[in-house]
């Protein structure tokens, strides 16, 4: 619980508010998510918050705004528009993987805030930069982000420590390893190679994505 010295609640700030709502997401999750157990966290009646916040949603959209500033901070354009895009799919998937309160959050769609216009904006001048029409820029913003958002999703659960994913994808490895070779051939000859590094399989997608969508081949 968030308390000042001598056992009073902590000053509430919009600062203090999005910190105890960070820590209760990372222990509930958004759809559980209330101000009431806010409230609880920070020592105050939940009507206090709204001094602060028009509602829930608001709080829900600064609090996930906040989880993508890993994504802008020091982030800086440069001449290949390309590379622009491909650096900023990556960093968006990267604070995804490492912060579930910025995957979850997504399902409540653009937080419509400085660090998510600020992706945007990269996202959009980049994909311009490189010849398309205003139509096409859109529709392959919309497709790169959702590659992004639902290549974390898959992911997340394996978000683990490097020796355990490797564990795990030798599992699945020996699984189709060890399949009917009569029913299945093509699946186990190929059977070690299946399941790489997410992130190289992300990598690849990506550039196939962006030569598609842009016109490099």
């Amino acid at each position: 619980m968030a308390r000042a010295a001598r056992g009073r609640p902590a000053r509430l700030s919009r600062d203090t508010i999005c910190q105890a709502a960070l820590d209760l997401l990372a222990d509930t999750d958004a759809a559980t998510f209330s101000l009431r157990a806010l409230g609880d966290r920070l020592g105050v009646d939940a009507t206090a918050i709204y001094r602060h916040f028009h509602d829930k949603d608001d709080l829900l959209r600064e609090v996930g705004d906040r989880a993508l500033a890993p994504v802008t901070r020091g982030f800086t354009t440069s001449a290949d528009a390309r590379d622009d895009i491909r650096r900023m799919c990556t960093r968006l998937r990267k604070t995804m993987l490492r912060s579930q309160v910025a995957l979850t959050l997504t399902a409540f769609g653009p937080t419509r805030r400085g660090n998510e216009l600020r992706i945007t904006e990269v996202m959009l001048d980049a994909l311009s930069r490189c010849g398309l029409s205003e139509e096409e820029t859109v529709m392959a913003y919309h497709v790169l982000i959702e590659y992004t958002i639902g290549s974390a999703t898959l992911d997340g659960p394996l978000a683990a420590p490097g020796a355990d994913r490797r564990g795990t994808y030798r599992t699945w490895r020996a699984d189709y390893a060890g399949l009917p070779v009569e029913q299945y051939p093509t699946s186990v000859r190929m059977a070690q190679k299946l399941y790489p590094s997410s992130d190289v399989v992300f990598a690849a997608g990506l550039d196939a994505l962006i030569a598609g969508l842009t016109g490099r081949q």
